[in-house]
């Protein structure tokens, strides 16, 4: 008989400012993803069904994830990622005890897309990140700027009478109303700053790719209009490419610290 053998099944979860991204992995393959407003038992449950993961990855930019093992213990070993967990690529970030871990990740899922050619992640998320990596010597940095969001919230919040605009969609490049006018600032702003990025590490970094991710990234992409694409698995898929290593080199020192086995799961 042939070998019926099939690539383990892994969990990954990533903990944002806002929401919950859930996605189910077989080999690189991605079988199931959701975001979740909140990560408890029922919802977990409900996302796996009757899918056992081998090993589960959690990573936080903002609550800790302490508190959710519990939950995720229950289904298979925990594996807290870091920005400062090893790493498959060199990462010569100067603090990377300050470092987030979507920023590594995404830095992480760049160099197993683009082996040997220099790349950039660019994430819309709460904030804007910029994430260079370069053949030869991986992770070397980037840019953070405000989010569309909280462009928005900021020039609500620190003026006396300008509306707050939650979304501005793809307004005119001339606004002809105050709420206009603030919805092209927010838009068109993001949008020639990621040009504008784009454009000068492309001068630097001949046959740069660009991977934009985030919930804004398709709009931006196709906004951009400059042969850059969008995938808002980006993230995800690096913390599993940061899941892999960690499970081949356990010991690794990798970027500056360890993935932390923080659950052993029942079985």
């Amino acid at each position: 008989m042939g070998s019926t053998d099939q690539p383990t099944i892994d969990l990954v979860v990533d903990i944002g400012n806002s929401r919950v991204k859930l996605a189910l992995f077989q080999g690189p393959r991605v079988l199931r993803f959701a975001r979740i407003d909140r990560l408890d038992a029922d919802a977990l449950q409900s996302f796996l069904g009757a899918d056992r993961p081998t090993h589960i990855a959690a990573a936080s930019v903002g609550v800790p994830v302490g508190p959710l093992l519990h939950v995720l213990s229950a289904h298979g070993p925990v594996v807290e990622l870091t920005g400062a967990s090893p790493a498959p690529l060199p990462n010569t970030y100067s603090t990377p005890s300050t470092l987030g871990v979507d920023r590594l990740a995404n830095a992480a899922a760049l160099h197993a897309l683009f082996p040997g050619r220099p790349a950039l992640a660019i994430d819309l998320g709460t904030c804007i990140t910029y994430d260079l990596v370069l053949p030869g010597t991986g992770f070397v940095g980037g840019a953070i700027s405000p989010g569309p969001r909280m462009r928005g919230q900021a020039m609500h919040r620190y003026s006396a009478r300008l509306p707050l605009v939650e979304d501005p969609g793809r307004p005119a490049l001339v606004g002809t109303d105050t709420l206009g006018g603030l919805a092209s600032g927010i838009h068109h702003g993001v949008r020639f700053e990621l040009a504008g990025m784009i454009g000068e590490l492309g001068q630097q970094h001949t046959g740069l790719a660009v991977v934009l991710t985030g919930g804004a990234a398709p709009a931006f992409a196709a906004a951009l209009k400059s042969g850059n694409f969008a995938d808002p698995l980006l993230t995800l898929r690096g913390l599993h490419v940061l899941l892999a290593h960690h499970r081949l080199h356990p010991c690794d020192p990798g970027s500056g610290g360890a993935a932390a086995d923080v659950g052993a799961g029942k079985r």
